[in-house]
């Protein structure tokens, strides 16, 4: 997406094996991650003033032999704040963890203005334990990696009254719970991909210029082109709705129409415990089987790309609708109770039950949904509209 340069990834068992890459030459640019930003510096023979000043190497060129490390991560951060209008100018600043990634925030917010800087630690004077005392926070960046893969977030955003804008260098899921909260809350929020993508543009360019003297991406535009790429390939399409709604005959049509995997959460359930989600029901119960249902659903949920059929109950558990919304879209399939299929559902057995179950979760799949597709006419019809709609996320 931003050249032709060949890149690879390698892995190191520890510090040494660092050592005898970099005393090696055996690449002429590279990146380093976490745990190696600190520890790489001592082996180069020159360091950027800015990467000085921050502490921190994330992108090391060799310029006629010499190797040289700068901080790409830096620019990353000012783009990323930058598209989230998160000013920091005169605000008092929280940064949760205290690693290498820490600093390059602390330089950022130093750098930009920020009137005071406070960083929150498990074992420090500021820690979990008592950082509700900063009531007069107005910006909270997460360094720490709580909330990757998961609905977990490292602190309640709604003890802080003053708050504007919020950061999380996670970029995994898409829309992390803390940076879910904080748009909940009206407070500019924004998650670590833009930064990263904006980082490698800025790390290709010194590889380009060092390789034979040309920039390659010159325009910041392709980053935010290809944030918007990834998020609409990694977005998932959740299909919420009563059961027997069609949920699963629009999703196989609908994955086949925007190329990405279709999911049934109910057929994952039945090959997990090898047996019919009816027979579930009658020998373990329906609270047995919403635990396992909320298991399955957080692991195919926290995945991308997908179009994810699920069951009419799922959404039931406010912590599925959190994994539902982590990485993608709820679509409603709302079909009337008189025309929904009920063979073969323990919850539907007659129109009267469907009746009365389907006006407890109408609330909720109303509540929940980013759009509504009515499904009592042709399904095509139903399909289409959605794919619209899924083309504009």
């Amino acid at each position: 997406m931003l050249g032709n340069l060949s890149y690879g990834k390698l892995e190191f068992e520890d510090e040494k094996a660092l050592e005898r890459f970099v005393r090696s030459r055996e690449c002429n640019g590279y990146n380093v991650t976490i745990p190696y930003k600190q520890a790489v510096m001592h082996l180069l023979d020159g360091i950027d003033d800015e990467a000085r000043a921050i502490g921190t190497v994330n992108t090391v060129v060799d310029v006629d032999g010499k190797l040289f490390g700068y901080n790409t991560d830096i620019g990353g951060v000012e783009l990323a704040f930058k598209v989230a209008g998160i000013d920091v100018k005169g605000r008092r600043a929280l940064i949760l963890g205290s690693g290498g990634t820490a600093k390059t925030f602390r330089y950022f917010l130093e750098k930009h203005g920020a009137e005071s800087i406070d960083v929150v630690s498990r074992t420090g004077e500021l820690n979990y334990g008592n950082v509700y005392e900063m009531t007069d926070t107005q910006i909270i960046v997460n360094t720490t990696p709580v909330g990757t893969l998961s609905i977990e977030k490292p602190l309640d955003l709604a003890k802080f009254k003053k708050l504007e804008g919020v950061f999380d260098a996670i970029y995994n899921p898409l829309e992390t719970a803390l940076v879910r909260q904080a748009r909940s809350l009206g407070v500019n929020a924004s998650n670590g991909l833009v930064m990263l993508v904006e980082q490698g543009r800025l790390a290709n360019n010194l590889f380009a210029l060092a390789k034979d003297g040309t920039i390659t991406v010159r325009d910041e535009s392709k980053t935010l082109e290809i944030v918007a790429q990834l998020e609409s390939e990694r977005k998932n399409v959740v299909l919420v709705g009563m059961a027997g709604s069609g949920k699963t005959t629009v999703g196989r049509l609908l994955s086949e129409k925007l190329g990405k995997k279709f999911v049934d959460l109910d057929e994952e359930i039945e090959k997990r415990e090898g047996r019919s989600i009816p027979e579930i029901f009658e020998k373990d119960g329906e609270t047995y089987f919403r635990k396992v249902e909320s298991e399955v659903v957080a692991e195919v949920c926290i995945q991308g790309g997908q179009i994810i059929a699920t069951g009419g109950g799922a959404v039931l558990d406010e912590s599925n609708v959190e994994y539902m919304k982590s990485n993608g879209v709820v679509v409603w399939l709302k079909r009337d109770a008189e025309n929904l299929a009920r063979d073969g559902r323990p919850l539907s057995k007659d129109l009267e039950t469907v009746r009365a179950l389907y006006a407890r979760r109408e609330p909720i799949y109303a509540r929940i949904a980013d759009f509504k597709a009515e499904n009592n006419d042709a399904v095509i019809d139903c399909v289409g509209k959605i794919f619209q709609f899924a083309k504009t996320i």
